[in-house]
């Protein structure tokens, strides 16, 4: 069944608890934290959502863009990423993937110095106010999902 609504819980106005890990495949757990503020809205007749992240920690005029673009044959999401922090601004296609049992999973493929991973990400509602992604990278010694990334979202109220 296709359901254009599973990203309809991002709608409107967060602020956004970052943890990254400071070296990622690295046996690391040193994490670093950052705040940064999200507004979300749909596109497209529910087909899309998109958002803009504004955050002082990778300099001051960081702006992230996300457009998701649900594909209703399939019933797949496309997770599309763009950011001022990298000269050559434009779409990257991420990840691929759909939501089940309330919880969204989307992989694809991400360059880290110079080695190519499978990317994992996790979407999923938390409370009427709350909601979290995960990013992973997969360790293919270890055969283990290495968290390495982790945002909590919680709604900016008007």
């Amino acid at each position: 069944m296709i359901d254009i609504h599973n990203f309809d819980f991002l709608v409107g106005k967060w602020n956004v608890l970052n943890r990254r890990l400071k070296e990622r495949m690295a046996d690391c757990d040193e994490w670093t934290e950052f705040t940064a503020e999200m507004e979300t809205k749909p596109i497209l007749n529910g087909l899309g959502i998109m958002d803009e992240m504004k955050s002082a920690h990778f300099g001051d005029n960081f702006i992230g863009l996300s457009i998701r673009i649900l594909n209703p044959v399939s019933n797949e999401w496309k997770i599309f990423w763009a950011d001022t922090a990298n000269p050559e601004i434009g779409l990257k296609e991420q990840v691929v993937g759909k939501f089940e049992n309330g919880v969204g999973k989307f992989f694809g493929k991400e360059d880290y110095k110079g080695k190519e991973y499978n990317l994992r990400f996790l979407w999923k509602k938390e409370t009427a106010d709350t909601a979290q992604w995960e990013q992973a990278y997969y360790n293919e010694a270890s055969q283990v999902w290495e968290t390495n990334w982790t945002m909590l979202f919680t709604s900016i109220k008007n």
